[in-house]
């Protein structure tokens, strides 16, 4: 098996035994014994379990910037955002990013190990609020100085924008969460043009 599959065979298989067992649970032992390899071909690619875990969240941080570039790509193209694709981007982010194959894992596993282990903990959230909401912040500052939204404190709405997004990620319930992110466009952005300036 060449090197590069090696290390993306431990990498996905560390994922999913962390994320189904915990961290702390997982050995290298046991994680070698899943991958069908051995402990020292685990040390070959990682000093550590943390070390493992750090290159995870590398890679969760280069996909999330690679997803919010194009987004900003998108949005700049877009000439007015419209109710129906908005709603469909606050669904996209919980469905296909939070729940993609190897985020939804990864904060499965940062979660439960946020209360033993602190380091843990700061990926969570850095991951489930400081990121997004800071991105969710840029979005509303950039549709505020187009004259989209009659609302310009970028942070409260992101705030606010970020709250749906999460019931609606935590509870499943994304009827709920559509029909609340259809009410918040439909008091926060302008109409046909209205208060633009």
């Amino acid at each position: 098996m060449p090197k590069e599959n090696r290390k993306e065979l431990i990498i996905g298989e560390a994922l999913k035994l962390f994320s189904e067992k915990g961290f702390a649970a997982v050995s290298m032992r046991d994680l070698a014994e899943s991958a069908g390899i051995s402990v020292s071909t685990i040390y070959h690619y990682f000093e550590s379990k943390q070390a493992l875990v750090r290159e995870m969240i590398a890679r969760a941080d280069e996909l999330t910037a690679k997803a919010r570039d194009s987004f900003f790509r998108i949005l700049s193209e877009t000439e007015k955002v419209e109710c129906g694709p908005f709603v469909r981007a606050g669904m996209m982010y919980v469905t296909t990013y939070l729940r993609h194959e190897k985020i939804d894992p990864l904060l499965r596993m940062l979660e439960s190990e946020r209360f033993h282990e602190p380091a843990a903990g700061e990926a969570w959230q850095k991951m489930m609020f400081t990121d997004p909401i800071a991105h969710e912040a840029k979005v509303f500052e950039l549709l505020a100085a187009r004259g989209e939204i009659r609302e310009t404190d970028a942070d409260c709405l992101a705030g606010e924008y970020h709250g749906m997004i999460m019931l609606g990620y935590f509870s499943g319930d994304t009827d709920r969460m559509t029909r609340n992110l259809t009410a918040f466009y439909n008091r926060v952005f302008t109409d046909k043009g209205e208060d633009r300036k």
